[in-house]
């Protein structure tokens, strides 16, 4: 078992060449929106927040953090996996850090797993609680969407393309149709895996051995990684139900950053509701932004919808505090979390 932990690694020199993108993509879209469409407004505006609304920021941030832990925790408890959620408050950050710098966040299920496995849970339980984190969040966004385009008809002008049910529709069912392979059709998965690694031996591109060592070590997984996705359906009430509520939580806390800057900025007139909407609709299509961190897409997506609230000189601000407190200062503790692992070697790297 040793031997296998140390090849689990980060390339340490990949993490920082997507962060340097993400940066560089991240300053380019600040510095067009500011410039070109916002006109040079600046960010002093902050220090004119009133002392409650900066206190509720504050301390918004740290609850944020706070339930973005509770809800994987939850969801381990549900596969009756032994974990501290001080380990799983600190994966937390680990997670913001290489999920917002690498494409599609796909760097943020591996960092969630990888970590889970050095602290003793097994791969496939580790998999499925990752895989099950994000599938609550994301389909409780997904479900959300048409619902709200069904209602403002108005915003499908904003979304990409003419056919956006089309999209949610596919994906939906892309979901659930993995979803259900997963649960009731790992015995065709593992067939057809081992079909292509069959192939790939008949070619002479895998020997023997490899072979053997590669078709057992994926069967064993895949079957625990099943296992537990049905273990936490059919899990303990309770930690499903939190797992669930700290998810909602955790989403209502991420759409509130956007309403209390807009309060700083004396926008009073604004509903919660309505930030609610513009926010779901800007994470669903973050999901689909191939770009580090949703760099860029996410800058512009923000910009278009809630530029129908504020003043062209009030857009660059809002959009830049939003970013800062629901995504930079996550990622910059990240980076400095992620460091002292190494340090401790919790973390291995490849040189």
């Amino acid at each position: 078992m040793a031997k296998k932990d140390k090849k689990l690694y980060f390339s340490l020199k990949n993490s920082f060449l997507y962060f340097a993108l993400f940066v560089s993509i991240s300053a380019f879209s600040m510095y067009y929106i500011n410039r070109i469409y916002s006109q040079g407004s600046n960010l002093d505006v902050f220090f004119s927040f009133p002392a409650a609304v900066i206190t509720s920021l504050i301390g918004l941030l740290f609850f944020y953090y706070i339930f973005d832990a509770s809800r994987l925790y939850f969801v381990l408890k549900t596969l009756n996996a032994e974990i501290s959620f001080w380990n799983v408050y600190k994966l937390v950050f680990i997670n913001f850090f290489i999920s917002n710098v690498t494409p599609l966040a796909t760097g943020g299920g591996f960092a969630q797993v990888y970590f889970l496995q050095k602290k003793g849970i097994p791969l496939g339980k580790s998999s499925a609680a990752a895989l099950i984190r994000t599938l609550l969040s994301a389909t409780m966004l997904f479900l959300s969407v048409p619902f709200i385009i069904f209602r403002n008809q108005s915003m499908l002008n904003l979304l990409p393309g003419n056919y956006v049910f089309i999209y949610l529709a596919i994906f939906l069912a892309l979901y659930v149709f993995v979803f259900y392979l997963l649960i009731f059709k790992i015995r065709l998965i593992m067939k057809i895996i081992y079909k292509s690694l069959y192939f790939l031996k008949s070619k002479h591109l895998l020997n023997k051995k490899r072979f053997r060592r590669i078709v057992r070590y994926i069967f064993k997984h895949l079957e625990l990684f099943s296992e537990d996705l049905t273990f936490f359906i059919q899990g303990k009430k309770f930690f499903v139900f939190l797992s669930i509520l700290f998810t909602v939580i955790f989403l209502l806390t991420e759409f509130s950053f956007s309403f209390l800057i807009l309060q700083g900025m004396g926008y009073t007139d604004i509903s919660f509701f309505q930030i609610i909407i513009f926010q779901i609709l800007v994470v669903f299509i973050m999901y689909f932004a191939p770009t580090p961190g949703a760099a860029g897409i996410a800058e512009g997506g923000y910009s278009i919808l809630f530029s129908r609230f504020v003043s062209q000189s009030d857009l660059f601000p809002l959009l830049f505090y939003w970013r800062f407190f629901s995504k930079y200062v996550g990622i910059l503790i990240g980076v400095f979390v992620f460091f002292y692992l190494i340090i401790r070697g919790e973390i291995e790297v490849e040189k």
